[in-house]
Order: C-alpha cells, then sequence, then structure tokens
C-alpha cells in the first residue's frame, strides 16, 4: 500500500466535528466517496480507500442519500414489460 501524507490545519478535526483521531478516517471516506460518485473507482475499491468493507461502505452511502446501483433506463423498462 502507498502512504500519502497530507497536510492540514491544525484546527480542520474542530471545523469537522471529529475527534483528531478519527480525522485520518473522515478524509479518506471524503476522498472515497467523492471518487466513486465521479465514477472514476469501483465501489469495493472506494471502500477500500475508506478502510471499510464494501456493504459498510455501501450503507454509510445510502445514508448519505448516493446511490450504490446504476440501471440502465431501457433494462428497468424492459424488467418491467417482463413482469406484465
Amino acid at each position: 500500500m502507498t502512504i500519502v501524507a497530507l497536510t492540514v490545519p491544525d484546527d480542520l478535526s474542530a471545523a469537522l466535528h471529529v475527534p483528531a483521531e478519527r480525522l485520518a478516517f473522515e478524509i479518506a471516506f471524503a476522498a472515497a466517496t467523492r471518487l466513486y460518485e465521479q465514477g472514476r473507482v469501483s465501489l469495493a475499491k472506494a471502500a477500500d480507500l475508506a478502510g471499510m468493507e464494501r456493504f459498510g461502505f455501501a450503507s454509510r452511502l445510502a445514508e448519505l442519500g448516493i446511490a450504490t446501483a446504476t440501471f440502465d433506463p431501457a433494462d428497468v423498462e424492459a424488467a418491467g414489460e417482463a413482469a406484465r
């Protein structure tokens, strides 16, 4: 694994309302979430970046209103027609 050092303001943990020992997790989670939203990494890779297991990461995304499954509208329509 590669270690990336990041310099942040001393008061960042206070600004984010998180304990200093949780700051690295918060930053990694935010980066993983954004990269996933942009489609630049898979759900599994984003969860790995956040230091979480995949289903726990997906659950957190759902709590934030971020979709973890996308469907092609044509596939959804075809499934609906097949169910009729």
